[in-house]
């Protein structure tokens, strides 16, 4: 496995590797650590977004941002998510070794917080099992947060541009490396 990626950014505060619950139980923490959308800078080239979610998302998975200005809401990858998005951010969560998980906020909690991955060497990215080296990626509607060098055809398949591959070959099991230039969503194939 690479190196463990952190951040450079002389800011306190800043781990790439926590989720920050926000809980109407715990009044000390009335909001997150960050607004959303702030970026982080760390090695290996990596660039981070603060973003939210009110779901459960697994390790390497691939997230669409909302267009919705100021929301830095995501939504992992998937058919639906990204028709009508074109030209959206999308990001890899995972820390940085591509392990961590973002567990769904559970009553009293309002929301989850954390990092995304948007430029840089990636640790992880879920892919289809056929998924090849350096090739166009496309989202595969069959799982959500799941892209493929394969496009699955009508109704999904829509290409992820500035995202690539960087090993021999994909896995589900993974770990998957890749390299990220800003990614985001393009045309339906």
């Amino acid at each position: 496995m690479a190196a463990a990626l952190y951040s450079t950014v002389n800011e306190v505060g800043i781990d790439i590797n926590s989720v920050f619950i926000l809980s109407t139980g715990t009044p000390e923490y009335p909001r997150p650590p960050f607004n959303p959308g702030i970026q982080a800078w760390g090695t290996d080239g990596s660039e981070w977004v603060f973003c939210t979610a009110s779901i459960s998302i697994p390790a390497g998975s691939v997230v669409v941002i909302s267009a919705v200005p100021g929301s830095w809401s995501v939504a992992l990858i998937g058919g639906a998510t990204a028709g009508g998005s074109f030209g959206a951010f999308v990001g890899v969560v995972g820390g940085s070794q591509g392990t961590m998980l973002v567990p769904a906020p559970a009553s009293p909690q309002t929301g989850t917080y954390f990092w995304v991955q948007v430029d840089g060497n990636c640790p992880n990215v879920r892919t289809a099992a056929s998924t090849t080296a350096n090739a166009q990626l496309y989202d595969v509607a069959a799982t959500a947060g799941i892209v493929g060098s394969s496009s699955p055809g009508t109704g999904s398949g829509y290409q992820i541009t500035g995202m690539v591959i960087s090993q021999a070959a994909g896995s589900t099991a993974g770990p998957n490396t890749a390299i990220l230039n800003n990614p985001t969503i393009g045309a339906n194939t």
